[in-house]
């Protein structure tokens, strides 16, 4: 049976390396834009380090997590921002690198996904999305 599905944004990405979807981190008035690798597999977002400088955070008073990959583990501190994509805005806690080389920044389940309808058609290379309770 035919399903109907309805979005409220959309995204064309140009890679074909990696999702990359525009975000914008806020706290109070400060607000930093980047984009950031949409990361299904990742349990939370992570962030390089700068964004946190940009935004005032003080990076290390947060409470800090490491995480642990197939390539190493790195540290990181939780941070309670205001993130905006695509026209949707949310409260979420999400990480900062310690280290200032971590060059990677990408948006995963806690946080953003589980805050979101979903859906991607990769071969037009487009996202969709809308707030999970619209």
């Amino acid at each position: 049976m035919p399903q109907s599905l309805n979005f409220d944004a959309s995204h064309h990405y140009a890679s074909t390396e990696g999702i990359d979807v525009p975000v914008e981190l806020r706290v109070g008035d400060r607000r930093v834009e980047l984009f950031a690798r949409l990361d299904t597999g990742a349990a939370h977002c992570i962030f390089e380090r700068r964004y946190a400088e940009e935004l005032g955070l003080d990076v290390e008073s947060g409470r800090p997590q490491r995480f642990r990959t197939m390539a190493g583990s790195f540290v990181t501190y939780e941070h309670e921002v205001t993130l905006h994509t695509l026209g949707i805005e949310f409260s979420a806690s999400v990480f900062f690198a310690h280290d200032p080389a971590f060059s990677r920044s990408f948006v995963g389940r806690s946080g953003w996904l589980d805050r979101l309808r979903v859906g991607i058609i990769d071969y037009d290379r487009l996202l969709f999305l809308s707030a999970y309770d619209s």
